[in-house]
């Protein structure tokens, strides 16, 4: 198979969560997916608005066509990212609920970051307010939860690149026959 034909694969396996996909079809999707929104990126930075006419007080904010279509877009690889994230962990031979691990993760690793946010922004507006003793005590722990956000989502990056990243197990498993 070409890599084109890798990358629009998902498509056609749209809701398939059962079964088995190559590390070739993971990532020349996972590469179109990529692609396409940097190329969205590109054209909705071009296409924004000056500063002068955003902060004219008539200005329509409303979202542009590029905007709808990025939507769009990522409202139709949504599913496709899913199915095939959860065929390439069966290849593996792991159950597709690990991908729950890493959005879990991904979750609690963002919560302590905007925890720890939250409480340097409190810990702040009591020393405006005039509470001088309740800032530093506070801010020690805010850090420490935001560097275990960060750490959090570094480690299971790279916790899933290097699932995704490992050769197939090329003998049948309790999730079928190996992909050619």
């Amino acid at each position: 198979m070409t890599p084109t034909n890798y990358a629009i694969l998902p498509f056609y396996r749209y809701f398939d969560f059962k079964g088995r996909s190559s590390r070739s079809e993971f990532w020349w999707f996972t590469l179109l997916c990529f692609l396409v929104g940097i190329l969205f990126f590109i054209i909705s930075i071009n296409t924004m608005p000056s500063f002068e006419e955003m902060t004219d007080p008539f200005y329509d904010d409303s979202w542009g066509l590029i905007d709808y279509v990025s939507a769009l877009w990522s409202l139709a690889v949504f599913i496709p990212s899913l199915s095939v994230s959860v065929r390439r962990l069966h290849d593996l031979n792991r159950t597709g609920w690990w991908l729950m691990a890493f959005i879990g993760g991904y979750f609690i690793s963002t919560v302590l970051i905007i925890g720890g946010i939250v409480a340097i922004a409190a810990s702040l507006a009591l020393a405006m307010a005039g509470d001088i003793n309740a800032a530093p005590a506070s801010l020690g722990g805010a850090y420490v939860m935001i560097a275990l956000g960060f750490g959090g989502l570094i480690g299971v990056f790279v916790w899933s690149i290097v699932w995704y990243a490992m050769p197939s197990v090329h003998q049948d498993n309790r999730f079928g026959p190996p992909t050619p």
